[in-house]
């Protein structure tokens, strides 16, 4: 009687714990299968195809390809306004080039409301400033071209937008203004460019590359 009670325990506790090995089991695939709100976005990868954005305000840089650019025409009072956006992603990248009305990159960020995680850095070999912005989610880097302020920014609402920004970022480049840009260099609002050229920046229509 003993025997046969000691091996109806037995095969209860196998059964339990196979039953407990298959449940486990079962559990951890179902975790690694579910996607993510930022798991499932692309990254940006070395073989992701890239654009060239040249603007007559005197910079370049890369971008993903999918990525449409406003340059934002109607705006007469900056250098350059862009906006990036992509229908597959919410979020948005915007770039902006405007007079410069602080002395120190130091004053600029002191202006800055939202109390922001404030980094040095560098963008297209200027001293620049990364700002982290939490509410609303927000990361920017500020820079001065001589009489000129940089700022780029994104609202990343996913994974897809921050890794577009750092490659943007990283492939920002200053460059001269063409020959256009040039004739009217007194003009109010004019300023020198990279090589030493003044130039009025006119927002004329970019060609992708």
């Amino acid at each position: 009687m003993k025997k046969k009670s000691w091996l109806i325990l037995s095969f209860i506790l196998v059964v339990f714990v196979i039953g407990f090995i298959v449940w486990f089991l079962t559990k951890s695939n179902v975790s690694n299968s579910t996607i993510s709100p930022l798991g499932n976005q692309p990254e940006i990868s070395e073989n992701q195809i890239l654009k060239t954005w040249e603007d007559p305000a005197g910079f370049k840089f890369s971008y993903p390809e999918g990525v449409t650019i406003n340059d934002h025409q109607e705006d007469t009072e900056n250098y350059a306004h862009l906006e990036l956006t992509n229908s597959s992603y919410p979020g948005r990248i915007l770039i902006w080039m405007k007079d410069k009305v602080n002395d120190t990159l130091e004053e600029w960020v002191s202006e800055q409301t939202g109390e922001p995680q404030v980094f040095d850095s560098e963008l297209a070999g200027q001293s620049a400033k990364k700002l982290t912005f939490t509410s609303p989610k927000k990361l920017e880097i500020v820079a001065f071209d001589q009489e000129v302020l940089i700022l780029i920014e994104v609202y990343p609402e996913n994974d897809w937008w921050t890794k577009a920004y750092e490659q943007i970022v990283n492939s920002f480049e200053l460059t001269s203004l063409s020959a256009e840009n040039k004739t009217n260099s007194q003009a109010p609002g004019a300023w020198q460019g990279q090589t030493g050229d003044s130039g009025i920046i006119d927002e004329g229509e970019e060609v992708v590359e």
